[in-house]
């Protein structure tokens, strides 16, 4: 029974980076690539160092749980309170993606063993207000990009 929910449980993770991306609003792109910044390393380290894996998968939970609580603060602000409803233009999210698979490629160079504790310490060790500034410069950044198209 542990085998099989240990093996659901890292099925469900690994596919997660093929999760399709969000288009539907600007507040769900942002909330997405947040979470996708953590994912590329929680993902990279549980397949590098799978001792790793229960801890980043933890760490995912609780970050997929604090953002979606500091994101809905953020969205009821009079700064992102029009992200809800609006799109966000393809030219974006492909940039995104392009960044992403950059950072991905990036990360394969490194050596896991080394790199990935730290990485798990730094992210477990982050704050609300830390993830806040975070989620509320992508959100920024969302919006200048779409003003811009």
């Amino acid at each position: 029974m542990l085998v099989a929910l240990a093996i659901a449980m890292t099925a469900s993770f690994a596919a997660s980076a093929e999760e399709a991306w969000p288009s539907s609003s600007a507040s769900d792109v942002s909330v997405f690539v947040t979470m996708l910044r953590f994912r590329i390393y929680a993902e990279h380290c549980s397949a590098k160092v799978p001792g790793l894996g229960p801890e980043f998968e933890s760490l995912m939970e609780n970050l997929s749980s604090r953002i979606g609580r500091i994101s809905e603060h953020l969205l009821a602000s009079a700064d992102f309170k029009g992200m809800k409803g609006k799109p966000v233009p393809a030219r974006i999210i492909d940039a995104f993606r392009d960044s992403f698979q950059d950072v991905k490629h990036n990360l394969e160079r490194l050596d896991a063993a080394s790199v990935c504790p730290k990485t798990l310490r730094t992210f477990a060790e982050m704050d609300d207000v830390s993830l806040e500034a975070g989620l509320a410069t992508t959100m920024s950044a969302v919006q200048n990009m779409s003003r811009k198209l």
